[in-house]
């Protein structure tokens, strides 16, 4: 297991720097820029230049509010200028967003995803190995790649181009983003009844239409822990997890995960009021399903024995498989997916990275049998 950072969401070119190298020193993986008030990639720049180990990546970039061209020099030139440790996340977000915000198209979200996709391979395809660009689809096409306007290859040195990452909740796009992916991001509303019954079984699926295992596979998830040195810090980290799972809970998009776990009655229309999903129905179920209590050290060691959660910190912990063993992922129709192996380490009891904390809104790794707890620092 891998457990990264974020970056935040501050502007201030100082504090970006210096918490990239903060979180570098204290032996964390990677760090994560998310699109909210701030661009994500513009972070990303400070971070490579002035980090050497740490892996970079947006978790997410509003793929629909970019074209495929833009995203592959994006990612061409991260992935250059830190030398093969950036990692293109990408998510959809939703249609008002795209509408009405960015003032983009928007139609067949996972089709449209799975093209875009697409077309950025196609394009670095051209740009590393010399192939005309021919790339003709639904919503995009790209047909014309001059010398002027190539890259050179040798930007990228023996590192390769970046890995993609998409983000998804549904079915489909699930299934698209292990068709065509390389890693996935789960939404935060994801319990590990929904990422055990519905992700990982259609991610398998993807994988196998586009004949591949669920080998070298990357899962990355956050999930909420309400942790507090005192009553009065619990009562406000309680309150907002309350209002940001109750936001998630009343939007449509998401109704998948309640009906996974029989609560199609907690997303009526009168969800939308701020704090009532928190504050009402099922308080027990959705603490055990979303979220840990308890003070930093506490929530901590809580999360070791929480079932298949297996670390709590700050944002982001990426799985990979464990080579070695065999170990099937089910598909829907019963039969299994996917050598689940990889050589390392037997993995010991987690603990926190040296000068880590645990924040508000951490990440979740949840482990398919047979998958590895990487212990990374000392």
């Amino acid at each position: 297991m891998k457990v990264d950072g974020g970056l935040g969401l501050s502007p201030d070119i100082d504090k970006i720097v210096a918490n990239a190298k903060a979180q570098e020193a204290a032996g964390y993986d990677g760090v994560w820029t998310a699109e909210t008030s701030h661009d994500p990639f513009l972070p990303l720049v400070l971070a490579a230049e002035h980090t050497e180990t740490l892996e970079l990546g947006t978790s997410i970039a509003v793929a629909f509010a970019r074209n495929p061209m833009l995203l592959a020099n994006l990612g061409w030139d991260l992935q250059a200028l830190s030398k093969g440790r950036f990692n293109l996340g990408l998510g959809t977000q939703i249609k008002p967003h795209i509408t009405k915000r960015f003032s983009m198209e928007w139609s067949k979200p996972a089709a449209r995803a799975k093209e875009m996709i697409s077309a950025i391979s196609a394009i670095w395809d051209t740009w590393e190995h010399g192939e005309p660009l021919q790339f003709r689809g639904e919503f995009y096409t790209h047909t014309l790649m001059t010398p002027f306007f190539t890259p050179d290859k040798s930007d990228l040195g023996d590192f390769g181009r970046p890995n993609i990452w998409l983000a998804g909740v549904g079915e489909l796009m699930t299934r698209t983003a292990g068709e065509v992916c390389d890693g996935f991001i789960c939404h935060g509303f994801t319990t590990e009844k929904y990422l055990r019954e519905v992700t990982l079984p259609y991610l398998a699926e993807g994988r196998e239409r586009a004949g591949k295992s669920m080998d070298d596979f990357m899962i990355s998830g956050p999930f909420f822990v309400v942790s507090g040195n005192n009553e009065q810090e619990f009562d406000a980290a309680m309150a907002a997890t309350k209002q940001q799972i109750a936001f998630y809970g009343s939007t449509p998009a998401y109704a998948k995960v309640f009906e996974c776990h029989g609560w199609e009655d907690l997303q009526p229309q009168h969800l939308v009021e701020a704090g009532r999903l928190g504050r009402h129905g099922r308080p027990d179920q959705r603490r055990s399903a979303r979220r840990l209590r308890g003070g930093r050290r506490t929530a901590r060691d809580r999360a070791r024995t929480q079932g298949p959660v297996r670390r709590c910190r700050r944002p982001h912990l990426v799985l990979r498989p464990r080579p070695g063993r065999h170990h099937g992922v089910p598909l829907r129709d019963g039969r299994t997916q996917g050598r689940l192996s990889n050589s390392g380490p037997a993995a010991g009891p987690l603990s926190a990275p040296r000068g880590g904390r645990t924040q508000r809104r951490c990440r979740r790794a949840v482990l398919p049998a047979g998958w590895r707890r990487d212990r990374r620092w000392r």
